[in-house]
């Protein structure tokens, strides 16, 4: 009865939203998505234009996310439904290697707004293409810490009720075929985001996340464990 109220509180029709992201922006993870290995920095020239326009991308960068709590009514290695308002959403996929442990389910979409993303396309029609590189990689970092803070919100809902969120879950990733966006998209109004899919199920802007986070038992989720540790795509750039 506890475990029935708690997941009742936590799963909720209503749209969540992240209207700023306070923390800075992290330049080692640019430079993670620059390319540069772990432990290695750029030069002292390169080293200075990359933090002039990381500066100039914090100036412009709107980092936000909206998501919702839903409850799981059915799940199987291949499937997952959820419980809306409408009625239900069923997601198909590898979702028992990701989501086995769920009770219920966040759907997310996080972006970094319009603004990085349009000054990397001028900068490219310029030719200055270490401007638009680095202007994407802030545009990515910007859209995953969106997505950080969605996940801690969900930690600080669900562990009052002894629950655990799991890793994020993509479309077009592990096994989810990329039209799985428009099921999540269409539990959104995404108007208020500023995310829209094109008809190939891109998101635009291009710097934006989506995905799905179980909620379980915390031991639950522990026991469960990665499933980045079961995989055998030990080269991905999604691995955890």
């Amino acid at each position: 009865m506890v475990m029935q109220q708690s997941l009742s509180e936590l799963s909720n029709t209503q749209p969540r939203f992240v209207e700023r992201v306070d923390e800075p922006i992290d330049r080692n993870e640019v430079l993670r998505y620059l390319g540069y290995p772990e432990g290695v920095t750029p030069n002292q020239r390169i080293a200075g234009m990359l933090d002039d326009w990381i500066e100039q991308a914090s100036r412009i960068a709107a980092p936000r996310a909206v998501y919702r709590v839903l409850p799981v009514i059915a799940k199987d290695r291949k499937s997952l439904r959820v419980e809306t308002a409408a009625g239900f959403t069923e997601f198909r996929g590898a979702i028992g290697e990701f989501l086995g442990s769920s009770l219920s389910i966040a759907v997310f979409i996080a972006t970094a707004g319009p603004q990085v993303e349009r000054l990397a396309s001028k900068l490219l029609r310029e030719q200055d293409d270490l401007g638009a590189m680095v202007l994407n990689a802030v545009g990515a970092e910007r859209a995953e810490a969106a997505e950080a803070v969605v996940l801690r919100q969900l930690r600080e809902m669900a562990g009052p009720a002894g629950m655990a969120p799991t890793l994020p879950y993509s479309p077009g990733y592990c096994g989810m075929k990329l039209v799985e966006q428009r099921k999540l998209f269409s539990l959104f109004d995404t108007q208020w985001v500023g995310v829209t899919l094109t008809p190939d199920c891109l998101m635009q802007p291009i710097k934006s996340v989506s995905g799905l986070v179980g909620l379980g038992l915390a031991a639950d989720v522990v026991n469960f464990g990665s499933p980045c540790d079961r995989c055998e795509h030990h080269n991905c750039n999604m691995r955890r």
